[in-house]
């Protein structure tokens, strides 16, 4: 991954639209998560987890939100989700402002592989508090 044109927040996205969340899989994916590495009565008894909403897959991230949804930005390229899974991506939860755990300078933009902006943070440690306080019962 190549990494350009680092700037200051602002610059390309307005800061007061930069949010970490979560993002919760569907049961289908979930599934999909787990298929082929499991079998039998193991396999009888996930799907009866998933099912039960015990077992989820989770992701957290840095979110872009606008008007077509919460981008995050991967090396792939940016990647948006409505957000209620009525794109089958998931549902977005846990939203909160990026500030509540970066200073400003922790985030900045960049372009990527010189294709496109994205937002990215120095310290994945705020990251992790996050996921602390949001996503571990």
């Amino acid at each position: 991954m190549r990494i350009s044109n680092e700037a200051k927040i602002g610059t390309h996205f307005k800061r007061e639209n930069i949010f970490l969340a979560t993002i919760l899989d569907n049961e289908t994916q979930a599934e999909d998560v787990f298929k082929g590495r499991v079998n039998g009565l193991v396999k009888k008894i996930l799907g009866c987890l998933i099912k039960a909403g015990a077992v989820k897959s989770e992701q957290f991230d840095v979110f872009y939100k606008d008007e077509n949804g919460y981008t995050r930005y991967v090396e792939e390229g940016p990647e948006t989700f409505v957000g209620d899974n009525s794109d089958g991506k998931g549902i977005i939860c846990n939203v909160v402002p990026i500030f509540d755990y970066y200073t400003e300078d922790m985030v900045k933009e960049v372009m990527i592989n010189d294709s496109f902006f994205a937002i990215v943070v120095k310290d994945d440690k705020p990251l992790h508090k996050y996921n602390e306080d949001y996503n571990k019962r």
